[in-house]
This record gives C-alpha cells, sequence and structure tokens, in this order.
C-alpha cells in the first residue's frame, strides 16, 4: 500500500513500547538535560572568546555533539572533487552531524543567533553567496536538504526547495538517526521553514543518545542530463540507499497535514468536502469524506479522483428539464491570466487567487470532457 501524506509526520513523542523503562530512565533524563544545558552555557561563552579558526570549529563541533548526545557513524567515503553534497532531512541537527565528520556547510533560513549558527554549521540561505564561499574554503563542501522540511525517514519528499543551480558533479547522502523512547522530529501547526524547532531540540539534550547514520554515496555526474532528470537519479540513489520509496508528495504538504490533524473536527471535513464538491459534484459525498480523511488535502484528494487514483460510482445528475421561465445555467468561464506581475503584495494575492481558480477551471473541464457530461 502506498504511503499517505499523514503517515510521513510524528504526532506524538513517545515512541516506545515499553513505558516502564521510559519511567524509570525519566529521573536519569531530568539529571543530563541539567548537566548538558550547564555545558550548552560553556559552549556559548567559547565560542564568543575563541578565535575563529578551523581546530577551534572542531572543537567546538565535538563539545556541540557532546552537548546534544549526538553520535556519528560514517560509512563510505568522501569524493574531494565534489563541493555540493545531497541529502534526505531527517532532523533539526542534520546539520551538527555532517558538519562534524564532513565539515560541511548547511544551507538554512533559520533566524538563529550567529554562535549557534556557526557552532551547527549552517549558514542562512538568504545571505550565502556561492562564489564567494568556494573563493574563500574551497574544502567545505555545502549540503542541500531539497526536500523542505524534515520527515519521519518512512519515504522520499519531492525535492524542491534549490537555493542555487547544482553543479556538474554532485555526491548523495543518506542520513538515518535512532533514538530511544523518544521521535526524533515531531510536527506542530506552527511550523516553519524560517523558525528553528528548539521543543525538538531539548529532547536531544533529554534523550542519553541519538545516533546518526550518514553514508556517503558514490558521486554523480550530470552529463547530458537537464536539472529534473539529474535530480531524478540523485533521489534514486538516496531512496536505495534508505530503502524507502519516492514521493511526490511535498513538504509544505506534509506540514500542513500535522496542522490539520491538530484542529481536525467533523466541521473541518465536510467544509473540505464541500470545496472538493465544488469542483467535482458529482463525486459522492462519502467517498470524498473517506479520501479526505487519509490524504488530509482538498488538492490532493481533487486529484485522486481526476486521475482515477481514488476510484468511484458517479451520482446521478438529477437536473430539471429548464422552463420557459428559468435562466439556462451560467457556463464555467475559464479566467484569462494577465501575464503583469504585480507590484504590491495585494494584487500579487488577488493574482495568485486568479491562477488557482484558473487550475481549478482546468481541471473542471479535463473531467466533464472525460465523462462526457453535457452542462451546456
Amino acid at each position: 500500500m502506498a504511503l499517505t501524506v499523514d503517515k510521513l509526520a510524528n504526532d506524538d513523542r513517545f515512541s516506545g513500547d515499553n513505558v516502564f523503562q521510559f519511567l524509570l530512565y525519566l529521573p536519569f533524563g531530568i539529571l543530563i538535560l541539567a548537566l548538558r544545558t550547564l555545558l550548552a552555557l560553556i559552549l556559548w561563552v567559547a565560542s564568543i572568546l575563541l578565535p575563529k579558526k578551523s581546530a577551534v570549529g572542531q572543537l567546538l563541533s565535538t563539545l556541540a555533539c557532546w552537548t546534544f548526545g549526538v553520535y556519528v557513524k560514517l560509512k563510505g567515503n568522501r569524493d574531494p572533487r565534489c563541493s555540493v553534497m545531497v541529502a534526505n532531512y531527517v532532523s533539526c541537527l542534520d546539520s551538527l552531524a555532517t558538519s562534524h565528520v564532513l565539515g560541511t556547510i548547511s544551507l538554512r533560513k533559520w533566524k538563529v543567533p550567529p554562535f549557534f549558527a556557526s557552532t551547527l554549521g549552517i549558514k542562512n540561505a538568504a545571505q550565502f553567496v556561492r562564489k564567494q564561499h568556494f573563493a574563500e574554503s574551497p574544502s567545505r563542501p555545502v549540503l542541500l536538504q531539497p526536500e523542505g522540511g524534515p520527515t519521519n525517514g518512512r519515504g522520499l519528499l519531492k525535492f524542491t526547495d534549490w537555493p542555487f543551480p547544482i553543479g556538474n558533479r554532485v555526491q548523495p547522502v543518506s542520513i538515518k538517526v535512532e533514538r530511544m523512547y523518544t521521535n526524533v522530529t515531531v510536527h506542530r501547526p506552527g511550523d516553519t521553514r524560517d523558525k528553528f524547532p528548539w521543543s525538538d531540540a531539548l529532547w536531544f539534550l533529554w534523550t542519553p543518545l541519538t545516533v546518526f547514520t550518514i553514508q556517503l554515496l558514490p558521486a554523480m555526474e550530470r552529463g547530458d542530463d537537464d536539472d529534473a532528470a539529474f535530480v531524478q537519479r540523485l533521489r534514486q540513489s538516496i531512496a536505495g540507499s534508505l530503502g524507502v520509496e519516492m514521493l511526490e508528495f511535498r513538504w509544505e504538504q506534509v506540514n500542513s497535514s500535522g496542522a490539520w490533524r491538530a484542529r481536525a473536527s467533523a466541521a473541518e471535513l465536510r467544509r473540505g468536502a464541500a470545496r472538493v464538491r465544488d469542483v467535482l459534484p458529482r463525486v459522492p459525498l462519502r467517498d470524498v469524506l473517506a479520501d479526505l480523511a487519509v490524504t488530509q488535502s482538498v488538492d490532493v484528494t481533487i486529484t485522486n479522483f481526476l486521475e482515477g487514483i481514488t476510484p468511484y460510482t458517479p451520482e446521478r445528475a438529477d437536473t430539471p428539464p429548464p422552463g420557459p421561465s428559468s435562466p439556462p445555467p451560467p457556463k464555467y468561464v475559464t479566467p484569462v491570466p494577465t501575464g503583469v506581475f504585480p507590484k504590491s503584495a495585494k494584487e500579487r494575492q488577488l493574482s495568485f487567487q486568479e491562477r488557482k481558480a484558473q487550475m481549478i477551471a482546468e481541471a473542471r473541464r479535463k473531467y466533464i470532457e472525460k465523462h462526457g457530461l453535457n452542462l451546456a
């Protein structure tokens, strides 16, 4: 059975089967949390006072791994000719683990203090200049995680988040994370790309040990492939190493799915079903609700019905014959895009609504043509 978007996110922190062992460890976890918090303060002071040199950076990286209880297993060999590495996204400390053993720089949109960013081996993606970086530190490759956000590792999301065009030679990397008692990443309704998940980091401090397994895969040459074909080869390599399937979901769908489940109710599902039936009026309501409960997305549900992924029996259209006084039903008109990029945010939002209406109109037209409906 294919994975659905709701199976890619963890909503609960506790993951163990033996609650008794968890309760026994609880007081030791609180003690470890207190000691590691003290170590984190020492690390903060050291990052401010010590000079910015490579040996000092390696020392701070080691202290950061001790602070967060991170242990890294490295497999495979790094290709020195590759300045870009591409990996899956598992946790908020992927950058620390890879920076510690590979000396990589990870691009993030997090708004965190500079000392914290440098210790974790991250740079702000908005301030990153590719040519300048490779001129100043050619030995430090850039680690890209183009899934856009973390999942529970059960599938590989569609790659969408490219800060800059990738080069002609790239080394794929697979990352696995193991931990006792608690899940590494938990999705909350307020999760965004520019906000560091402090709650996940806090549980790193509480957990006795988190093991990262980093597998360096054979480097790949672009050859005659365009970006889409090259990215697909990279995805196949990483998914094969992880033993998971490649999915067409984006991280925004996984994140919105978590937000939906957090506030889901019968009223929410029915409002979503009403939106689906506005586009596909002949799909039975019970089928819409059943599919919507699985996908947690109105757009994905519409796609499932349009492409035949979710089978259904169309409802009979009981349309009364038009009388002499009744006006003819309005035809659905596809809005025409203006082709001009608006200057203000308000105008851009209106343009987005127009494009959205155009996509729905196109989906409706294809559905009508496919089923031979006569709505005129």
